[in-house]
């Protein structure tokens, strides 16, 4: 589980989520956050689920959103110290999941879940959490650097959200055999 910002077209944003006191002035852009799936087998990752939401949006909320609607029982959920939410550690015991999730604070375990997670923590496994990136990355390519042409919030969330299911649509048809009489040109 990872999140990542795509912006578009608009001059400048108040900033919702403040860190700190100030109230900043940003580009526009729309917050992604993607569901990736292992199949070990196939050597495939995949986007499973996702949700958008609007710039600087906090991954916690974002992040318990979606494994409340997508909910993949028992499995492992890798992500990073921005997902140390009471949100997401809710929705990990819920689901049965075995977290990988980088503790804030130094490591510090503020909770029973957090105490946990700080037992079962593997860093063999957390060091596939930067696999993710990749299906960032392939986006952002068909996108030319991962600029979105909207111009209103709305818009723009809705075309990120495509975006990943366009490009979950790519890998799960990249699995079907050719057509029969289909000659490759490489």
């Amino acid at each position: 589980m990872d999140t990542t910002g795509l912006s578009y077209r608009r001059e400048d944003q108040v900033l919702r989520y403040r860190r700190g006191e100030e109230v900043r002035r940003v580009r526009g852009h729309s917050r992604l956050l993607a569901l990736a799936r292992w199949e070990r087998g196939r050597k495939l990752l995949w986007p499973f689920g996702g949700t958008v939401g609007m710039g600087y949006a906090p991954d916690p909320v974002l992040g318990a959103w979606a494994l409340g609607r997508f909910g993949p029982r028992g499995g492992t959920l890798v992500a990073d110290a921005g997902f140390d939410g009471q949100e997401v550690w809710g929705r990990v015991a819920e689901l049965e999941l075995h977290p990988q999730i980088r503790l804030r604070g130094g490591g510090e375990a503020r909770d029973r879940l957090r105490a946990w997670g700080r037992e079962v923590w593997d860093p063999a496994v957390y060091r596939f959490r930067g696999v993710v990136e990749g299906v960032f990355g392939g986006m952002k390519t068909g996108l030319r650097g991962g600029y979105l042409a909207e111009r209103k919030p709305k818009t723009a969330m809705v075309r990120a959200f495509l975006e990943l299911l366009a490009y979950g649509l790519r890998v799960l048809f990249s699995l079907l055999p050719p057509p029969p009489g289909y000659k490759a040109i490489y």
